[in-house]
């Protein structure tokens, strides 16, 4: 049986999809990928693909998706809300398919930020062509989901995926997002109550 504090946390959170808002539970989505059964996410506290987020951000993600279609653009939330128990099951699968140092890069165990239903993981939308919007290229490797891998490039494609990703952390932090610890370009906590922690390229620790 769930805890009060669990039903209280619950209520708390809502869908993106209720507020037209674009989103997909990136865990449910490649289950298979990272070897999690249906039954094991359920149990987790993940039943499909649909995304949560706690109440008190659906506004401002409205407002960063407002901004985003002046240009053609939706935002696209990969992640919000992650129950501990999930975090767990993943990351003990993440740490058998690449290793405990390379999951470490990315993974944050000690604060687990997606469970508080305050951090998204986001990306950018085409409404025009109706499909995703890849801010890297894959081949980079891990490096290149951290901020500023191809700020010194002077290729035109790097330049490119710099210029979007500055866009997509500007606009967040507009609205009260800060990057997360890892500063990974796409991970953000709502957290208005501290200053910035990107602004045009450069980098504040």
């Amino acid at each position: 049986m769930l805890s009060w504090l669990m039903v209280y946390s619950m209520k708390d959170l809502v869908y993106l999809d209720e507020y037209n808002l674009m989103g997909i539970n990136y865990y449910w989505n490649r289950r298979n990928l990272f070897g999690l059964s249906e039954e094991k996410l359920i149990e987790a506290g993940v039943d499909s693909d649909r995304v949560q987020v706690h109440r008190d951000i659906i506004d401002k993600l409205i407002s960063v998706n407002k901004i985003f279609q002046e240009k053609g653009y939706i935002l696209f939330d990969k992640e919000g809300y992650r129950p501990k128990k999930l975090y767990e099951y993943m990351y003990q699968e993440r740490v058998k398919k690449f290793g405990k140092k390379e999951t470490d890069r990315l993974v944050n165990m000690e604060i687990m930020p997606h469970a508080s239903g305050k951090s998204v993981d986001v990306t950018l939308w085409d409404k025009k062509e109706d499909k995703e919007i890849f801010l890297r290229n894959k081949n980079d490797g891990t490096d290149a989901l951290f901020v500023d891998f191809y700020k010194d490039k002077e290729d035109s494609k790097s330049k490119w995926y710099q210029e979007m990703q500055e866009y997509v952390i500007n606009t967040m932090q507009d609205h009260g997002f800060r990057l997360g610890k890892r500063r990974e370009y796409f991970h953000f906590d709502y957290k208005s109550d501290i200053p910035k922690n990107y602004e045009n390229g450069f980098r504040q620790n």
